[in-house]
């Protein structure tokens, strides 16, 4: 006899596997996502903060440098620059966030981040010796800041160019322009001069150069400070404060915004945009959804650059911020990062003035757009928004303008396109063989549900369905005593001779009228 305790026991388990494997079936996304968040908060020793503070991607630089070949029709407003380009000069990074302090009153994590480059010759189709000429930045960088100085600054400070400011270009080896940096007369000359006595000529570095001291420097990114997730899932990875404060100090009106790089809002909404804050112009650049794809096997959303990204603030009001007072607002295309480089007029865009006016294009000779090649491209996995790939492109230019005197007092108006980079990052293998175990394992969580739907109904069912059968069983037992002859002797005397033909006639018990 089956007790009573076992059939209870298995009864409400069997409930309570129906019933969960019934919601976890009904609710898997659901789940899903709070498996995700709970895995991807940033917190102390955890394996996400450990895949985030060294990142594993397989990052490369390419540099494209502008080589200036008809430098000597500087002054010749008839005559276009004309340019080759060089490259490229292929690096591999390796990033690190260094210094990192956990901030659990407002969910926040700061860190510095260091990057470090090492060229790859076998990639690169040029080399750190090849000699490229271009606009005396340092010089274009004085007269930009030099106007708005009092009349005796400004009267020094042209006496000190006639001396040691009259090369209107610079002719350096590829290398020195890009990470090695180089240093000048004027620049040795402005270190000697107190700062509290000129501040406008404080310049923290000893060289110059489009990317010096990038390579092993902590300082030229600047102190981050992002969101952890925890308080609210939705703000992980973007950035809160830059530099100690939550505005940069070129757009006091902009606050900060954006992802710092590795992460975004989960699940990724197809239509929805994303952005990304990036120290190197000193702002938020945002990137449109453009369609899905399938990334070695894996679903993935593309995102693109396009010229509502590099508009002006006319064009795209949300870009009106970065441009006040006496900045510069130029035509659609390029972005103005002059705050951002020490106050000279640098200009940031797509390569080759890639979805710009083509006022830009018409102005050099030289640049030929291209999207396959200057395209801003990102790919993210939508359920996590981890990087599938990314390939992200960008340029920056230096507006030489005439003055009143001075050596470019002659010369066009002009955007010199100085240097463009193209950042490539890719997903390594063994991430991207994590990544591929989601939709296998969303199907393994179907399956698992259903069974446990099916198991959970069996062990509610089981011991009623065996008592419904026992019961019917003893029901045909009980019948079945009532003639103890076998069947085969039932048979027998039905077909005996005797009985041919003779009808059987039930016993009428005493007291009964026959029918």
């Amino acid at each position: 006899m089956i007790g009573k305790q076992r059939i209870l026991r298995t009864g409400v388990a069997g409930l309570l596997l129906f019933t969960c494997s019934l919601y976890a079936t009904l609710y898997l996304e659901r789940i899903e996502q709070w498996v995700l968040e709970g895995f991807m908060v940033l917190r102390p020793n955890s394996l996400i903060t450990d895949l985030w503070e060294s990142p594993s991607m397989d990052t490369t630089v390419d540099l494209y440098m502008f080589n200036w070949t008809n430098s000597e029709h500087l002054n010749d407003p008839t005559v276009k620059p004309r340019f080759e380009e060089f490259g490229p000069y292929r690096f591999k990074e390796k990033m690190q966030k260094l210094n990192v302090v956990w901030h659990d009153e407002n969910s926040t994590v700061s860190y510095m981040r260091r990057s470090r480059f090492d060229f790859d010759e076998a990639g690169s189709a040029g080399r750190p010796t090849d000699p490229i000429v271009a606009p005396n930045l340092l010089i274009v960088g004085i007269y930009q800041k030099m106007w708005s100085w009092s009349p005796m600054l400004r009267t020094l400070m042209m006496m000190t160019l006639n001396l040691y400011g009259k090369e209107t270009t610079m002719v350096r080896p590829a290398g020195d322009w890009m990470f090695d940096g180089f240093d000048t007369p004027l620049l040795k000359m402005s270190k000697m001069v107190p700062t509290n006595l000129m501040p406008e000529l404080n310049f923290p570095y000893e060289k110059i150069g489009y990317a010096y001291p990038r390579n092993g420097s902590m300082e030229i990114y600047g102190h981050h400070n992002v969101y952890t997730g925890r308080q609210d899932f939705s703000k992980l990875g973007q950035i809160a404060r830059w530099r100690y404060n939550n505005v940069t100090a070129s757009s006091p009106r902009c606050r900060l915004k954006g992802s710092a790089g590795e992460f975004h809002p989960i699940p990724l909404e197809k239509g929805r945009n994303i952005s990304y804050f990036l120290p190197d112009i000193c702002r938020e650049l945002e990137v449109d959804y453009h369609s899905t794809t399938v990334f070695e096997g894996v679903e993935g959303y593309v995102y693109k650059g396009s010229a509502r990204n590099m508009a002006n603030g006319t064009d795209n009001p949300q870009n009106s911020c970065y441009c006040q007072e006496n900045c510069q607002e130029v035509r659609s295309g390029l972005l103005n990062i002059s705050s951002c480089w020490y106050g000279a007029p640098v200009f940031a865009s797509y390569p080759h003035f890639h979805e710009a006016d083509p006022y830009y294009v018409e102005q050099v000779d030289g640049m030929k757009p291209d999207k396959d090649r200057h395209e801003l491209v990102v790919i993210l996995e939508p359920k996590t928004g981890m990087i599938l790939e990314i390939k992200a492109r960008i340029m920056a230019s230096l507006l030489v303008e005439p003055r009143p005197s001075g050596i470019y007092r002659k010369s066009r108006r002009t955007f010199f396109p100085l240097i463009w980079a193209d950042y490539h990052v890719r997903i390594t293998p063994d991430l991207l063989t994590y990544v591929k175990l989601i939709p296998i394992m969303e199907s393994l969580g179907k399956v698992c549900g259903c069974l446990g739907i099916a198991l959970g109904l069996v062990m509610l069912l089981w011991y009623p369905r065996q008592m419904l059968w026992k019961k019917h069983l003893m029901q045909k037992i009980e019948i079945n005593a009532l003639d103890t002859r076998t069947p085969e002797q039932i048979k027998g005397v039905e077909e005996s001779p005797l009985l041919i033909g003779v009808q059987y006639v039930p016993a009428i018990k005493e007291g009964a009228s026959p029918s």
